[in-house]
């Protein structure tokens, strides 16, 4: 699986930035499908709830906060992808 690179001021970045009110981002140490999607041409962010530290594993969770968080992140995503 091909690595996932960063790519500052990308438009996916840029939109994840916009929809999350975030102004930073982090490098990720696992697998995800998204190195594929950057050597399609697609910019690429791995977003969502939870922390890595805890997926995957038994007794896996992630809080009703951070569902809160990605359930308004969703509706936000929803009414950019209306307005564009």
């Amino acid at each position: 699986m091909p690595g996932l690179a960063p790519e500052p001021n990308s438009p996916a970045e840029q939109l994840c930035f916009r929809l999350t009110g975030a102004n930073s981002t982090t490098v990720i140490a696992f697998g995800t499908e998204g190195g594929q999607f950057q050597e399609a041409g697609i910019p690429t962010v791995v977003c969502g709830p939870g922390s890595i530290h805890v997926a995957h594993k038994p007794n896996e969770y992630i809080s009703l906060e951070q569902v809160e968080a990605g359930i308004g992140f969703q509706r936000r995503l929803i009414q950019w992808a209306a307005e564009g």
